[in-house]
């Protein structure tokens, strides 16, 4: 016990020499999509610093989501009682924007959980339009799944809710220490995730700065078999940097185009980008990059008749603007 509660002191005075949260990072996978957003409605201007986090959680078949990450310097499980949060949704969904708790042995990283917050869980609010949450470490709402966790009394899978403070006091994981806090939206088994965006996010106490880091690339996944009418709405200033276009069998008829939606409502400052004959073709690219650089309220729409039913898969790549 004296062995740990030095280890623990010795870890607070390093958060105190050197940092406790890191910078956020989005991710997403399967149908899912993460990138930073500036919101455009008047109540997101009401939130945050001016930058939100917007999560996609897609088509929903069990393993969709996007998230995000806030790396965290090794905090003792024990010492994590706060978090609050606020998030924009633009429709009524099945789950909230929950916390994850990750977990590890910081002497063996062998060893180590996610400790999730239901998505349903009661109290975290899912309506369309602004919702909050404040963290409760006394309500039954978390699960756990791990590995190398022997030593636990608490039993892994999502059947299986615990309150954060039995994590905090478990014989195994009162030990272990913090090593990441993500805000995620999805896994879900069925329906579709509009953007939830999360547009504040405090920690302990401390406030956890939500922006984009300038350059960084992101790309957005469509497919089908019918008529092709997708969208790219970053809401935040973007750059197009290209745009891919694969078919799985040679097209015989009919042109793709790529078209700029103003965010102005007149549809006279609409611009064409691309109208390209597919007659013989399986792969198109079209890269773009410095110079097309759009508004907040600008999208990109790309669309295709397909009267042959090919399957097509398109990819638009972007990078956001300070």
């Amino acid at each position: 016990m004296v062995a740990t509660i030095a280890k623990r002191q010795a870890h607070q005075y390093s958060h105190r020499a050197s940092w406790l949260f890191g910078h956020p990072v989005l991710r997403a996978g399967g149908n899912g999509r993460a990138n930073w957003s500036k919101g455009s409605t008047l109540t997101q201007t009401q939130k945050g610093g001016g930058w939100a986090a917007e999560l996609y959680g897609g088509v929903q078949s069990g393993n969709d989501w996007a998230a995000a990450y806030i790396p965290v310097n090794d905090m003792p499980v024990p010492d994590f009682t706060e978090a609050q949060w606020s998030y924009y949704m633009t429709n009524t969904e099945t789950m909230g924007l929950g916390i994850v708790i990750w977990i590890h042995d910081y002497t063996d990283f062998d060893k180590r959980a996610e400790v999730t917050q239901v998505g349903g869980a009661s109290g975290l609010e899912k309506a369309a339009g602004q919702n909050a949450h404040e963290f409760d470490t006394t309500t039954a709402q978390m699960f756990y799944y791990g590995e190398n966790t022997t030593g636990t009394s608490l039993t892994a899978g999502a059947a299986n809710q615990y309150t954060w403070d039995q994590f905090r006091n478990d014989n195994l994981f009162k030990n272990w220490t913090i090593y990441r806090i993500s805000f995620e939206y999805g896994w879900d088994a069925s329906g579709t995730f509009e953007s939830a965006f999360l547009e504040e996010a405090r920690l302990q106490g401390i406030n956890i700065p939500l922006k984009a880091e300038p350059g960084t690339s992101v790309s957005q996944y469509a497919t089908g078999s019918g008529a092709m009418a997708e969208t790219l709405s970053p809401k935040t200033p973007f750059q197009l940097v290209r745009i891919d276009l694969h078919l799985n069998a040679v097209a015989t008829q009919e042109s793709f185009t790529a078209t700029v939606d103003a965010g102005k409502t007149a549809t006279v400052y609409d611009t064409l980008l691309i109208s390209k004959s597919l007659v013989g073709v399986t792969d198109y690219v079209v890269n773009f990059g410095e110079g097309y650089d759009f508004l907040e309220d600008d999208e990109i729409d790309c669309a295709w008749t397909n009267t042959d039913g090919k399957t097509w898969g398109l990819t638009y790549t972007w990078k956001a603007l300070p």
